[in-house]
This record gives C-alpha cells, sequence and structure tokens, in this order.
C-alpha cells in the first residue's frame, strides 16, 4: 500500500516541480536541486519499505510535500492529501499483514493437524 502512495507521490513531485519552475521566483536549478533528489528517493524509498527506518523517511517525504505549500499553496492541499493517504496506506497494509500472518498460522496447523492423523 505504502509503495503505491510513494509511486504517485514520484509523479505529484514533478508536477509541483514544473508548476514551481513557472509560478515562483525559484530558478529551475534550484527548483531541480530539490524536487530532483525528492522523485529519487522516493522511488528508492518504494523498494526499502521492508526497514522500518525506510516509513520514517516516508514521513519525513510528506512532511515535505506540505512544506512545499510555502512555495505553491496548492501543495499544502496536495501535501496534506498525501499525508492522510500515506497514513492510511501505514494502517492498511499492518492489518492486512497481520491478517495475512494469522491465516498462515491457521493454514500451518491445519497442516500439522492432517500429518498427524
Amino acid at each position: 500500500m505504502a509503495t503505491s502512495v510513494l509511486s504517485f507521490e514520484v509523479l505529484v513531485i514533478l508536477f509541483f516541480a514544473l508548476v514551481a519552475m513557472k509560478l515562483s521566483d525559484l530558478s529551475a536549478g534550484t527548483v531541480w536541486a530539490v524536487c530532483g533528489p525528492a522523485m529519487v528517493l522516493a522511488v528508492l524509498l518504494c523498494g526499502m519499505l521492508r526497514k522500518a527506518w525506510a516509513y520514517q523517511i516516508g514521513w519525513v517525504l510528506q512532511v515535505a510535500l506540505v512544506v512545499g505549500g510555502f512555495v505553491i499553496v496548492d501543495m499544502f492541499f496536495i501535501g496534506g492529501f498525501f499525508a492522510v493517504l500515506w497514513y492510511w496506506a501505514l494502517k492498511a497494509g499492518r492489518k492486512i499483514d497481520e491478517e495475512k500472518a494469522a491465516a498462515y498460522a491457521a493454514y500451518e496447523a491445519a497442516q500439522a493437524r492432517g500429518a498427524e492423523g
């Protein structure tokens, strides 16, 4: 779930960069110096989500999107929306993992009973 949110955030950051170059006083170099690494970070985090620390960095990325609202006001809303999506993805993903573990444990128990009998 979290990977999906991060994947869409790559596009959000890309479009933010394009809009920021046109509507803000920041130079193209400055915009890409910030947005380029942020896009790379979002992509890399997709593969690092097996580590607990990657989720914390994901939260930092969510805060950075909201802070982008100081450059383009709409990012307060878009960043906030993605922060809520991130929270929901983590919550739903945790629940799915727990249900999957319970189902696997029940399957293993059934297999063990079948082997005994």
